[in-house]
């Protein structure tokens, strides 16, 4: 009897303990992540989408929002440039900035944000691959493409995880890290320099990790600490929203800086984390930049004077990116590069000109914005565009402007500032 007994009972503890062995992975499995809401609020998981006038406040859908119509666009005028000239008529002097020894590698672009890692955890299970995914911007395949090329891989939150933030971001990095593990032969993630050089002499692409949007912290300064030991080497306070550290610039508020926003920054500069000021206000951005004791940066904002959008920057605060000894990467969301629903590449030169024109020259590179945004500039349809992005460059402004921008300004920063 008590044989037969245990025979019935078997099959329950061999299942129990079965079930019990599959909860015990990682930390921060997506199962451990307790949604607050049905359904993701992200429009299709784009942070950046047209969402009314600057002055609107953003949910979680934009990243960035369209201009209303009640700003009136009047482009800069046109400057013949030959590809010979490298410099704009009687342009502001630009500061001199110390260039990278040579031999440097080749890397074929540094882009200083894409969001392809958010986006891909939308898919289902069986889609998410890094590898090779026609549904999104970017995937490894066609960064292969390029000589040895940095993409910088931002990890945002939607309005779903604000509340699961630090799960949400450990588990975004376990992702990517696995993605990483198995296509090896082609990408390591960069923790420094020394690492940049060396995945670019093996002809691989250098990933670097980002933070976007100060909710992973969850309002404790030690897992800044946290993020920085799995590997994160740059860190935006804000997204659109208010959250602990500010104020995004969809908020309209003129606040600058919280508390605890001075206190990140302050372990920021310790650490030696760059920091990123997309999507800060005005005030914060200056509180920001008041407080940093090192070079920022502007991964994916472009020029107010040009477009005039709350997510672009003034001349005044390019100069201050321009003093620091900073970097801006050109963001490529039509809604904020011009009006209308058909953004050309003439709309995007227009932003470099201006760029040219006043000084910036040195200090502007790529922060494409891939995978979060919903449309692109006639002619930009995901990362293999960036092929004939530095023709155009090149043709409109010469060579040496082009490979600035495409690679030459940002490896020149690294080089000053991209510490381990």
């Amino acid at each position: 009897m008590k044989l037969i007994y245990i025979i019935f009972l078997l099959p329950i503890f061999l299942l129990t303990g079965c079930a019990l062995m599959s909860d015990s992975g990682s930390s921060y499995g997506e199962d451990e992540i307790v949604e607050q809401v049905n359904g993701d609020n992200s429009t299709d998981g784009y942070n950046e989408v047209s969402n009314g006038p600057e002055d609107s406040v953003s949910s979680d859908a934009s990243h960035d929002f369209e201009a209303g119509p009640e700003h009136e666009y009047e482009p800069e005028p046109e400057i013949e440039l030959t590809p010979e000239t490298t410099s704009e008529t009687e342009p502001s002097p630009e500061p001199e900035v110390k260039s990278a020894p040579d031999p440097r590698p080749s890397f074929g672009f540094i882009d200083a944000h894409a969001d392809t890692i958010s986006r891909a955890l939308l898919r289902d299970p069986g889609e998410r691959g890094l590898y090779r995914n026609s549904t999104l911007d970017v995937d490894f395949a066609r960064l292969a493409e390029f000589d040895a090329p940095v993409q910088v891989f931002a990890l945002w939150l939607s309005d779903r995880y604000v509340s699961t933030g630090f799960a949400r971001t450990n588990y975004m990095i376990d992702f990517f890290e696995s993605e990483v593990e198995k296509h090896s032969d082609f990408i390591e993630i960069a923790l420094d320099l020394d690492d940049i050089q060396r995945i670019a002499g093996e002809g691989k692409i250098s990933a670097v990790l980002s933070i976007e949007g100060g909710e992973a912290l969850m309002g404790r300064l030690d897992y800044l600490d946290h993020f920085y030991d799995r590997g994160v080497r740059m860190f935006a306070p804000v997204w659109n929203r208010e959250n602990e550290l500010g104020y995004g610039q969809a908020t309209g508020s003129s606040h600058g800086l919280k508390t605890f926003g001075f206190q990140v920054i302050e372990r920021m500069d310790e650490l030696g984390m760059i920091l990123d000021v997309s999507h800060l206000n005005e005030q914060g951005f200056w509180d920001a930049h008041n407080t940093s004791k090192r070079p920022y940066i502007a991964s994916h904002s472009n020029s107010y004077t040009v477009m005039p959008h709350a997510r672009n920057l003034t001349d005044e605060q390019i100069l201050a990116v321009v003093d620091s000894g900073g970097l801006i990467g050109f963001n490529m969301f039509p809604a904020i590069i011009a009006p209308g629903n058909r953004v050309t590449l003439d709309d995007v030169i227009n932003h470099f000109r201006r760029f040219f024109r006043i000084g910036a020259g040195k200090h502007i590179g790529l922060g494409c914005d891939f995978d979060g945004i919903p449309t692109m500039p006639v002619g930009i349809n995901d990362v293999s565009s960036l092929h004939m992005f530095h023709d155009l460059l090149s043709d409109t402004f010469g060579e040496k402007r082009a490979f600035d921008v495409m690679e030459g300004n940002f490896y020149d920063f690294l080089v000053r500032y991209f510490e381990g």
